[in-house]
Protein backbone atom coordinates (compact mmCIF):
# COMPACT_ATOMS: atom_id res chain seq x y z
CA UNK A 1 0.00 0.00 0.00
CA UNK A 2 1.32 3.45 -0.92
CA UNK A 3 1.43 5.45 2.30
CA UNK A 4 3.61 8.33 1.12
CA UNK A 5 0.70 9.74 -0.90
CA UNK A 6 -1.15 10.65 2.29
CA UNK A 7 1.17 13.47 3.29
CA UNK A 8 -0.41 16.04 0.99
CA UNK A 9 -3.58 15.98 3.10
CA UNK A 10 -1.45 17.06 6.06
CA UNK A 11 -0.91 20.41 4.32
CA UNK A 12 -4.63 21.23 4.25
CA UNK A 13 -5.16 19.96 7.78
CA UNK A 14 -2.16 21.92 9.01
CA UNK A 15 -3.45 25.13 7.47
CA UNK A 16 -6.86 24.55 9.04
CA UNK A 17 -5.24 24.33 12.47
CA UNK A 18 -3.17 27.48 11.87
CA UNK A 19 -6.24 29.40 10.65
CA UNK A 20 -8.19 28.40 13.76
CA UNK A 21 -5.53 29.22 16.35
CA UNK A 22 -4.48 25.63 17.07
CA UNK A 23 -1.02 25.84 15.54
CA UNK A 24 1.97 28.13 15.07
CA UNK A 25 2.92 30.20 11.99
CA UNK A 26 6.11 28.20 11.49
CA UNK A 27 4.00 25.15 10.52
CA UNK A 28 2.14 27.02 7.76
CA UNK A 29 2.98 25.94 4.19
CA UNK A 30 2.33 27.61 0.81
CA UNK A 31 0.63 24.46 -0.44
CA UNK A 32 -1.65 24.34 2.57
CA UNK A 33 -2.62 27.99 2.19
CA UNK A 34 -3.39 27.46 -1.49
CA UNK A 35 -5.62 24.44 -0.82
CA UNK A 36 -7.34 26.22 2.06
CA UNK A 37 -8.33 29.12 -0.18
CA UNK A 38 -9.27 26.90 -3.13
CA UNK A 39 -11.63 24.74 -1.06
CA UNK A 40 -13.31 27.66 0.70
CA UNK A 41 -16.43 27.61 -1.56
CA UNK A 42 -16.92 23.88 -0.96
CA UNK A 43 -16.50 24.34 2.78
CA UNK A 44 -19.03 27.18 2.75
CA UNK A 45 -21.53 25.04 0.85
CA UNK A 46 -21.09 22.14 3.26
CA UNK A 47 -21.74 24.38 6.26
CA UNK A 48 -24.84 25.87 4.60
CA UNK A 49 -26.30 22.52 3.53
CA UNK A 50 -25.41 20.24 6.42
CA UNK A 51 -24.58 22.50 9.35
CA UNK A 52 -20.99 21.32 9.34
CA UNK A 53 -18.02 20.93 7.01
CA UNK A 54 -14.56 19.40 6.83
CA UNK A 55 -12.86 22.35 8.53
CA UNK A 56 -15.28 22.24 11.43
CA UNK A 57 -14.74 18.50 11.88
CA UNK A 58 -10.95 18.87 11.75
CA UNK A 59 -11.04 21.53 14.45
CA UNK A 60 -13.55 19.69 16.65
CA UNK A 61 -11.55 16.46 16.35
CA UNK A 62 -8.28 18.18 17.25
CA UNK A 63 -9.74 20.02 20.24
CA UNK A 64 -11.46 16.89 21.54
CA UNK A 65 -8.27 14.85 21.38
CA UNK A 66 -6.41 17.67 23.16
CA UNK A 67 -8.98 17.65 25.94
CA UNK A 68 -8.91 13.88 26.37
CA UNK A 69 -5.11 13.79 26.26
CA UNK A 70 -4.87 16.37 29.06
CA UNK A 71 -7.10 14.17 31.20
CA UNK A 72 -4.98 11.11 30.49
CA UNK A 73 -1.72 12.90 31.33
CA UNK A 74 -3.21 14.04 34.62
CA UNK A 75 -4.59 10.57 35.41
CA UNK A 76 -1.45 8.61 34.42
CA UNK A 77 1.58 9.87 36.40
CA UNK A 78 4.72 9.86 34.26
CA UNK A 79 2.78 9.35 31.02
CA UNK A 80 4.67 9.63 27.73
CA UNK A 81 3.04 10.41 24.37
CA UNK A 82 3.59 9.10 20.85
CA UNK A 83 1.67 10.91 18.11
CA UNK A 84 1.56 8.76 14.97
CA UNK A 85 1.11 10.47 11.58
CA UNK A 86 1.73 13.80 13.28
CA UNK A 87 1.84 15.73 10.02
CA UNK A 88 1.91 19.45 10.73
CA UNK A 89 0.15 19.25 14.08
CA UNK A 90 1.41 21.68 16.71
CA UNK A 91 0.17 19.48 19.54
CA UNK A 92 3.70 18.41 20.41
CA UNK A 93 4.79 22.04 20.76
CA UNK A 94 1.75 23.02 22.79
CA UNK A 95 1.79 20.07 25.17
CA UNK A 96 5.55 20.26 25.70
CA UNK A 97 5.10 23.84 26.85
CA UNK A 98 2.06 23.05 28.99
CA UNK A 99 3.72 20.00 30.58
CA UNK A 100 7.49 20.70 30.70
CA UNK A 101 8.36 17.22 32.01
CA UNK A 102 6.30 15.39 29.39
CA UNK A 103 8.14 13.12 26.95
CA UNK A 104 6.37 13.84 23.63
CA UNK A 105 7.46 12.08 20.44
CA UNK A 106 5.95 12.87 17.06
CA UNK A 107 6.23 10.29 14.29
CA UNK A 108 5.50 10.16 10.58
CA UNK A 109 6.81 8.68 7.36
CA UNK A 110 10.40 9.75 6.64
CA UNK A 111 9.58 12.53 4.15
CA UNK A 112 6.96 14.13 6.37
CA UNK A 113 9.10 13.64 9.49
CA UNK A 114 11.96 15.48 7.78
CA UNK A 115 9.60 18.30 6.78
CA UNK A 116 8.37 18.53 10.37
CA UNK A 117 11.91 18.67 11.76
CA UNK A 118 12.70 21.53 9.38
CA UNK A 119 9.56 23.43 10.35
CA UNK A 120 10.11 22.93 14.07
CA UNK A 121 13.67 24.22 13.76
CA UNK A 122 12.10 27.65 13.24
CA UNK A 123 9.94 27.42 16.38
CA UNK A 124 11.61 29.07 19.40
CA UNK A 125 11.77 27.49 22.84
CA UNK A 126 11.23 23.83 21.99
CA UNK A 127 11.51 21.37 24.87
CA UNK A 128 14.35 18.86 24.94
CA UNK A 129 11.69 16.25 25.77
CA UNK A 130 10.03 16.87 22.39
CA UNK A 131 11.28 14.84 19.40
CA UNK A 132 10.30 13.82 15.88
CA UNK A 133 11.10 10.35 14.49
CA UNK A 134 10.39 8.36 11.34
CA UNK A 135 7.74 5.65 11.69
CA UNK A 136 5.86 3.47 9.22
CA UNK A 137 2.80 2.12 11.00
CA UNK A 138 2.61 -0.73 8.47
CA UNK A 139 6.15 -1.96 9.10
CA UNK A 140 6.22 -5.24 11.02
CA UNK A 141 9.86 -4.86 12.02
CA UNK A 142 12.92 -2.67 11.49
CA UNK A 143 13.94 0.80 12.72
CA UNK A 144 10.72 2.48 11.55
CA UNK A 145 8.35 -0.10 13.08
CA UNK A 146 6.12 0.77 16.00
CA UNK A 147 7.79 -1.75 18.29
CA UNK A 148 11.25 -0.33 17.61
CA UNK A 149 10.16 3.30 17.99
CA UNK A 150 8.44 2.55 21.29
CA UNK A 151 11.45 0.64 22.62
CA UNK A 152 14.05 3.17 21.47
CA UNK A 153 12.36 6.45 22.40
CA UNK A 154 10.44 5.82 25.64
CA UNK A 155 11.17 4.87 29.23
CA UNK A 156 9.92 1.30 29.67
CA UNK A 157 9.04 1.97 33.31
CA UNK A 158 6.44 4.64 32.50
CA UNK A 159 3.00 4.57 30.77
CA UNK A 160 2.60 5.46 27.10
CA UNK A 161 -0.32 7.10 25.31
CA UNK A 162 -0.45 6.68 21.51
CA UNK A 163 -2.43 9.07 19.30
CA UNK A 164 -3.38 8.54 15.67
CA UNK A 165 -5.43 11.41 14.27
CA UNK A 166 -6.76 11.37 10.72
CA UNK A 167 -4.97 8.16 9.79
CA UNK A 168 -6.79 4.87 10.23
CA UNK A 169 -9.67 5.59 7.83
CA UNK A 170 -7.18 5.60 4.96
CA UNK A 171 -6.73 1.83 5.34
CA UNK A 172 -9.04 -1.14 4.80
CA UNK A 173 -10.31 -2.84 7.93
CA UNK A 174 -7.96 -5.89 7.77
CA UNK A 175 -4.95 -3.53 7.77
CA UNK A 176 -6.39 -1.48 10.63
CA UNK A 177 -7.02 -4.67 12.61
CA UNK A 178 -3.41 -5.78 12.15
CA UNK A 179 -2.11 -2.38 13.26
CA UNK A 180 -4.35 -2.30 16.34
CA UNK A 181 -3.40 -5.85 17.38
CA UNK A 182 0.29 -5.02 17.03
CA UNK A 183 -0.17 -1.78 18.94
CA UNK A 184 -1.98 -3.46 21.85
CA UNK A 185 0.77 -6.08 22.02
CA UNK A 186 3.58 -3.52 21.92
CA UNK A 187 1.97 -1.29 24.55
CA UNK A 188 1.76 -4.18 27.00
CA UNK A 189 5.52 -3.85 27.45
CA UNK A 190 4.81 -0.70 29.49
CA UNK A 191 3.19 -0.41 32.94
CA UNK A 192 0.05 1.01 31.33
CA UNK A 193 -0.97 2.01 27.83
CA UNK A 194 -3.73 3.91 26.06
CA UNK A 195 -4.69 4.81 22.53
CA UNK A 196 -6.63 7.82 21.21
CA UNK A 197 -8.14 7.83 17.73
CA UNK A 198 -11.28 8.90 15.92
CA UNK A 199 -13.97 7.01 14.06
CA UNK A 200 -16.39 8.21 11.40
CA UNK A 201 -19.83 6.69 10.94
CA UNK A 202 -22.43 7.03 8.14
CA UNK A 203 -24.53 10.19 8.62
CA UNK A 204 -28.23 9.74 9.24
CA UNK A 205 -29.42 12.31 6.68
CA UNK A 206 -29.56 10.92 3.15
CA UNK A 207 -28.07 13.95 1.41
CA UNK A 208 -25.28 14.25 3.96
CA UNK A 209 -24.59 10.51 3.59
CA UNK A 210 -24.39 10.85 -0.20
CA UNK A 211 -22.02 13.81 0.09
CA UNK A 212 -19.84 11.88 2.54
CA UNK A 213 -19.70 8.90 0.18
CA UNK A 214 -18.74 11.16 -2.72
CA UNK A 215 -16.08 12.88 -0.62
CA UNK A 216 -14.58 9.55 0.43
CA UNK A 217 -14.44 8.45 -3.21
CA UNK A 218 -12.60 11.64 -4.14
CA UNK A 219 -10.17 11.18 -1.29
CA UNK A 220 -9.46 7.60 -2.37
CA UNK A 221 -8.69 8.86 -5.85
CA UNK A 222 -6.32 11.67 -4.91
CA UNK A 223 -4.59 9.82 -2.07
CA UNK A 224 -4.41 6.43 -3.82
CA UNK A 225 -5.69 4.82 -0.64
CA UNK A 226 -8.69 2.89 0.66
CA UNK A 227 -10.13 5.92 2.46
CA UNK A 228 -13.63 5.36 3.74
CA UNK A 229 -15.88 4.66 6.71
CA UNK A 230 -14.86 1.51 8.59
CA UNK A 231 -17.66 1.10 11.14
CA UNK A 232 -21.40 1.77 11.18
CA UNK A 233 -21.40 2.97 14.78
CA UNK A 234 -18.85 4.13 17.37
CA UNK A 235 -19.87 1.13 19.46
CA UNK A 236 -18.81 -1.21 16.66
CA UNK A 237 -15.43 0.53 16.49
CA UNK A 238 -15.01 0.24 20.26
CA UNK A 239 -15.82 -3.49 20.21
CA UNK A 240 -13.33 -4.02 17.42
CA UNK A 241 -10.56 -2.31 19.37
CA UNK A 242 -11.25 -4.65 22.27
CA UNK A 243 -11.29 -7.63 19.92
CA UNK A 244 -7.81 -6.49 18.82
CA UNK A 245 -6.43 -6.68 22.35
CA UNK A 246 -7.37 -3.53 24.25
CA UNK A 247 -9.12 -4.05 27.59
CA UNK A 248 -11.64 -1.20 27.58
CA UNK A 249 -12.75 1.51 25.15
CA UNK A 250 -14.60 4.74 25.90
CA UNK A 251 -16.53 6.76 23.32
CA UNK A 252 -16.71 10.56 23.22
CA UNK A 253 -19.22 11.93 20.73
CA UNK A 254 -18.05 15.41 19.90
CA UNK A 255 -20.54 16.75 17.37
CA UNK A 256 -24.32 16.29 17.07
CA UNK A 257 -24.18 16.97 13.32
CA UNK A 258 -20.92 15.40 12.17
CA UNK A 259 -20.68 11.57 12.24
CA UNK A 260 -17.54 11.71 14.36
CA UNK A 261 -16.48 10.28 17.71
CA UNK A 262 -13.20 9.91 19.61
CA UNK A 263 -12.22 6.50 20.99
CA UNK A 264 -10.07 6.03 24.08
CA UNK A 265 -8.80 2.46 24.28
CA UNK A 266 -6.94 1.39 27.40
CA UNK A 267 -4.85 -1.49 28.63
CA UNK A 268 -5.16 -2.43 32.28
CA UNK A 269 -2.11 -1.44 34.35
CA UNK A 270 0.41 -4.23 34.78
CA UNK A 271 -0.01 -6.11 38.05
Amino acid sequence: METSSFSFTALYTGETWVANGLSVPELRTPGGELMYRALAPMEWAGKALFGTNLRHMLVERHVAIDRLLIGMIEDMPGAQVLEIACGLSARGCRFSRQFPDLRYVEADLPQMAAMKVGALSRVPGLSSNHAVVALDILAEEGPASLATVLASTFDASRPVVVISEGLMNYFPLPVVSTVWRRMAKDLRRFPAGAYLSETYCPPGRRLFRAATTLGAAGLRLVSRSSAGILFKTPEAAARHLEDCGFDTTEIARIDKVAPLAILTARLAPAA
